[in-house]
Parts: C-alpha cells; structure tokens; sequence
C-alpha cells in the first residue's frame, strides 16, 4: 500500500501503536478460530487497538472479535458505564437533553427526519445549530426528534451485541414513520445503510448531511484544510472528496493538499483513548493555511479539541459555517 504521507502508515493504529497492531490476515485467522479458542483479557490491547476508521478490508470481523471478546467474559473500562447510561438514556453519556437551540423554522411534521446524533447534540451543540441553519437556509423540508436514541455505534465497537440489536429495533420502529432520513453523523449514516435497512420493512433512503451541500452564495476568502470522512471515503464514497472540495472552491475558498489520514475519531472518545489521543496529535501536524474544517462530528470533536492542545495555526471552523 502506498504512503499518502511520507513517512508515516496509512492505517493511524499501526502507526502509533504497532506492537498491538492486527493485520488483515491475523484478523482472518482469529475469526477461522473463533469457536474453538478462547479470549483471555490481555487480548483487550489488540482487540481494541481500532479506531474504525475502515482503512482495513476486515471491519466487520473486528466487531465480532470484540463480541467474542465480550462473550468469553472479559470487559474494559468503559462497558458497565456504557451499559448503564444505554438503560437509562439511550446514550453513551449520563443525559439524553439536547444541549442545541433548535430554530423555531423547523416544522413539527415532515416526511423527512433529520437524525442528528448525541454527540452532536449533547457535546458539540454549535456544529449542529451550524447545520441545521445550513440546512434551512438551503430551504430542505425536514424534521427532528425531540428525544433520539443513540444508532448504536459505541456499542457495536464496543462488542456489545445485545445492547447494539436493542438501539437497532427501538429506532427502526421509529424510522418506519419516515420516507427519508438525513444524517449529520458519519456513523449513524453508515449503521442505518448496512446494518438497519436490510430489517426495516419498508424502504426509507438514507442520505448523508454532504448531499445536501451547494456553493455558497456569498463569496468567501481564505486557504483550508479538510479533514475528510474515513467513515465515508471507505466505505463507498469515495466521490465526497472531490464533492467536497469543489463546492469550497467555488465559494472562493483557496483548498490545500492535505494527504487523508485519519483524526482518531472513528469511535468518538471511547475505548484506547491512549490511542486517539496519539493519532489525533500526530494529524495536527498535517492541517495548515487559514482554516482546517470537517463534516463530520467526531472529527468536529478532535479537531476543536486539539487544535486548540496543539496550538496549530490554521482555525477549526465547521463546514457549515464556513458557508452559511
């Protein structure tokens, strides 16, 4: 595989922690003996050493191997805390209350919902008050939920199953009432396509934030660094790169060459935080020019968050502000 940046791997874990590293091929043979081997609890630092960022043709095995990590009856750190705010909240955090201030031009009812996600309204209020002014200026007709349930992401990666099946079957219940869902998080779009359509009974389209996008209609000035989606790019679209970049550009902004390499953020803030904190120090480094920005929410996250611990020159700006 070629270097994107010179110097460094392209998959972010085996760059900051090779010892613990799984290739594609250990993967497979893991899963080959699945049934008649057994996971002890210093497989955690392998099994775990993954920010799904989908750089690797074996994803979907890593799940299953945290499963069987679970099932075999070992834990970390996270999991009792995971599952208790999962029965009370529906979240990975210890609240469901929104944080965001909904614009009063939201209809109550539309055949259209906009699934936000809890990071994106519990810890990053701003990005999403950004989109959903974006997305009103750009006069689509949609609708949200007063209270969502979590799509399930942290539990999935987490090897928590039972929990994982649960958020699928109370959302997809909720989702039946819809023709069209639009999702402002990367993971959420990428559980509801793969895991949650294939059961609905009925077929609802399930679009990402990015289509939505158009040039600005005021001209903007200034170079930017773009944090593309790993969560997108592999996983079948790769077209929103190029999609991206030339809507930026044609509202005036100047795009810098950036080479993809991922933040850290593929699991938000769970699991190897020692791990995210290493890749997303050493992807600072990358971004330069008078912007760096993403579409993302757990990008959004990282990239607030350390370029401010970096002291990195180029200011964080959400997509969405950049071109209301």
């Amino acid at each position: 595989m070629k270097e994107r940046i010179k110097g460094r791997k392209n998959y972010p874990t085996d760059e900051v922690d090779p010892d613990n590293f799984l290739t594609d091929k250990e993967v497979k043979e893991l899963i080959t003996n699945k049934e008649s081997s057994r996971f002890t609890q210093e497989f955690y630092k392998k099994l775990y050493n993954c920010v799904h960022c989908g750089e690797c043709e074996t994803e979907t095995e890593r799940f299953l191997l945290k499963q069987k990590f679970i099932e075999d009856g070992n834990t970390f750190s996270e999991k009792d805390e995971m599952i208790e705010y999962f029965e009370k909240y529906r979240t990975p955090y210890p609240t469901n209350k929104m944080r965001i201030n909904k614009p009063k031009e939201i209809p109550e009812k539309s055949d259209t919902l906009f699934f936000m996600g809890c990071l994106s309204t519990i810890r990053i209020p701003k990005y999403t008050e950004h989109a959903l002014q974006y997305l009103l200026k750009q006069k689509i007709n949609f609708t949200t939920l007063d209270t969502e349930i979590c799509c399930g992401w942290h539990l999935l990666a987490g090897g928590l199953k039972k929990e994982f099946e649960i958020c699928k079957k109370e959302n997809i219940e909720i989702f039946n009432n819809y023709k069209r869902i639009i999702c402002l998080c990367p993971a959420c779009y990428y559980l509801y396509k793969t895991y949650y359509k294939p059961e609905m009974n009925k077929d609802i389209e399930i679009k990402y934030v990015s289509d939505y996008l158009k040039p600005s209609e005021t001209k903007k000035s200034g170079s930017v660094s773009i944090q593309h989606l790993c969560q997108l790019m592999n996983r079948s679209r790769k077209d929103v790169e190029k999609f991206v970049n030339n809507i930026l550009e044609q509202s005036g902004y100047t795009v810098l060459d950036v080479p993809h390499w991922c933040c850290g953020g593929g699991t938000g803030w769970m699991g190897r935080t020692d791990v995210i904190d290493k890749i997303a120090r050493k992807r600072m480094q990358d971004f330069k020019g008078d912007y760096c920005t993403t579409y993302c929410v757990s990008c959004w996250w990282i990239l607030r968050r350390y370029s401010k611990l970096c002291k990195i020159q180029p200011k964080a700006k959400d997509l969405f502000e950049l071109l209301l």
